[in-house]
């Protein structure tokens, strides 16, 4: 039972929490005090994408599975990707390297769990889209098969070696670009073997509150005028407490609608594997409005600009400040 404490944690601490500011975003981007339009807006969001989440995991729940997944992959590449615009400045590679970094982060968590426990990666599968309904089939072959590891052994490797050859041509003309290059080979280094080493689900619990979530909430305190200046301090415990409080409410509401799931989904049960699988579907409603937010961020702050304005306006889109770790050495 030990391996589901971190996604139990995450119900109140870092990882539901992460995404519970996000009716704050527009205004924060536009550098004004909270706005109804904005906040409209992104509630509308929620209810008509999240809702329509909710209906495919009832009508299909083997592809809301895949859907949730395929999210979840570009959802943390896309939150690594922001910080390693912060880092590279205007060492940044081409838009096309991007979205090898961005396909490559995302695929660690996602998929090394897959080749290093297939087993594991069938029973997540097999709890989640069962406290919806009966499986329609056995999957195992499909999980477990030689092949598929084969194949994603494979595109990773080939893809994480094309996608450092094009952010080595970027990069190695400065000390700091090559520094920047090797750290981000080591991160990526050490998650794919925190990812083949650890057991899944602990290892996408603690990776989902420690490395996704914080990141991110990092992100959204450079947005926020009264967490700036504490959190640029190092007055980290600040930061927390108003994080906290600003994001109490609608995290209420989120724990609220999964004891609502609980008592209307047909299978919910009591045991780990089934808890956890109604989380993740309640999880994965959250996930692509979320997703939606946090592009127009990106696109605020300049993730995919050309090289040369990247490192202009992504100080620009945090507020002018500048995050510990974060930024450029």
């Amino acid at each position: 039972m030990v391996q589901y404490v971190p996604f139990a944690i995450s119900l109140v601490l870092l990882g539901l929490p992460h995404g519970a500011l996000d009716h704050l975003v527009p205004s924060r981007l536009a550098r004004r005090a909270p706005e109804p339009r904005g906040m409209a807006f992104v509630v509308l969001l929620y209810l008509l994408v999240g809702g329509a989440v909710v209906l495919l995991w009832f009508l299909h729940p083997v592809l809301a599975f895949a859907l949730f997944i395929l999210t979840t992959w570009f959802h943390w590449g896309q939150g690594d990707l922001f910080v390693e615009g912060t880092r590279m400045g205007t060492g940044l590679p081409s838009r096309l390297a991007r979205a090898g970094m961005l396909t490559v982060r995302g695929a660690l968590p996602m998929v090394v769990p897959l080749v290093a426990a297939p087993a594991v990666y069938l029973g997540v599968f097999q709890d989640t889209t069962g406290v919806i309904s009966a499986p329609a089939g056995d999957l195992t072959p499909f999980f477990e098969s030689e092949l598929l590891r084969i194949l994603i052994i494979a595109g990773l490797l080939a893809l994480g070696t094309i996608t450092f050859a094009a952010t080595a041509r970027a990069r190695w003309g400065t000390p700091e670009g090559r520094r920047a290059w090797w750290g981000d080979l080591g991160e990526v280094a050490l998650l794919a073997v925190f990812f083949a080493v650890v057991p899944p689900i602990l290892a996408i619990g603690l990776y989902f509150c420690l490395w996704h979530s914080l990141r991110h909430i990092v992100r959204l305190s450079l947005l926020d005028p009264g967490s700036r200046e504490p959190l640029s301090a190092g007055r980290f415990s600040v930061v927390a407490r108003r994080f906290a409080v600003q994001s109490a409410p609608i995290t209420i509401v989120a724990l609220v609608l999964l004891v609502v799931l609980f008592l209307v989904v047909p299978r919910a049960g009591l045991n780990g594997g089934a808890l956890l699988g109604l989380y993740l579907v309640l999880i994965s409603a959250l996930t692509l409005p979320h997703v939606v937010v946090v592009s127009i961020m990106d696109r605020r702050q300049a993730v995919w600009a050309p090289e040369g304005r990247v490192e202009k306006e992504l100080r620009s889109g945090l507020g002018g400040a500048a995050a510990p770790g974060l930024t450029p050495k």
